[in-house]
């Protein structure tokens, strides 16, 4: 691992390398996942709960948190030991499973479970180091019994999620439709293939969160407060 490479940094900031007594062993390590359907908006609350965060007083609870989404694409694209494409791990494709062993021949791509595994132990770890916002990646599951943690569901109607999809990446609507599709479908049988829960289960959240109807504020704010309670309960 590069020392130049995020997620090291970010590991060498906190708890990475610390030796037994050392404070930082002892520290609260909150973290929140978030789970989201295409175009629901999973970064926009991330980034809206960045800010919040650096708002808030409590310093030893709230500063210093990260996002993880396109930098764990980047730790895992960039392992020697895998070939599986940046494209493909941004949109974290999950074939059916004849439709990835065709893909494998024809593009001489690692098996999706190997690359599935190699993602959800480097969650983990973030998980359990702290202080991380895991967007996507199957988090809710990768970290279930972790904490304290916040874990959020985010959804919203399909007119609204279609013309964010197509206002950000500059699609046409029938493009966008089926990026969401394909999205969608992708990660519902990722989670159904490793863990064997519906990612639509409203009970595998603390709380599933209607982007068209509450603003990404209020969410962060709430998600704040949980962070809050779960702490001081420890």
């Amino acid at each position: 691992m590069s020392p130049a490479n995020p997620i090291e940094r970010f590991l060498r900031g906190h708890s990475y390398g610390a030796k037994p007594g050392d404070p930082r062993l002892d520290r609260i390590r909150p973290f929140v996942t978030i789970s989201r359907q295409a175009g629901a908006g999973g970064h926009t609350l991330a980034k809206t709960l960045l800010e919040t965060f650096e708002q808030q007083p409590d310093k030893e609870l709230f500063g210093g948190w990260e996002m993880f989404d396109q930098k764990l694409v980047t730790m895992v694209a960039e392992d020697p030991d895998l070939r599986v494409s940046v494209e493909s791990l941004l949109a974290e494709e999950y074939h059916r499973t004849a439709d990835d062993f065709f893909r494998q021949i024809l593009t001489a791509s690692t098996h999706q479970d190997i690359v599935a595994d190699r993602m959800f132990r480097l969650v983990r770890m973030l998980a359990e180091v702290g202080k991380a916002i895991i967007v996507g990646r199957a988090g809710s599951e990768v970290t279930r019994g972790l904490g304290p943690a916040a874990s959020v569901r985010l959804v919203a109607s399909e007119e609204r999620r279609l013309a964010r999809m197509m206002e950000l990446h500059g699609r046409s609507e029938k493009k966008a439709q089926d990026a969401m599709d394909r999205h969608d479908s992708g990660r519902t049988r990722l989670l159904k293939k490793h863990f064997r829960v519906n990612i639509d289960d409203p009970l595998l959240y603390d709380a599933t969160w209607n982007t068209g109807a509450v603003p990404f504020g209020t969410i962060a704010d709430c998600i704040v407060n949980t962070l809050r309670d779960r702490a001081a309960e420890l």
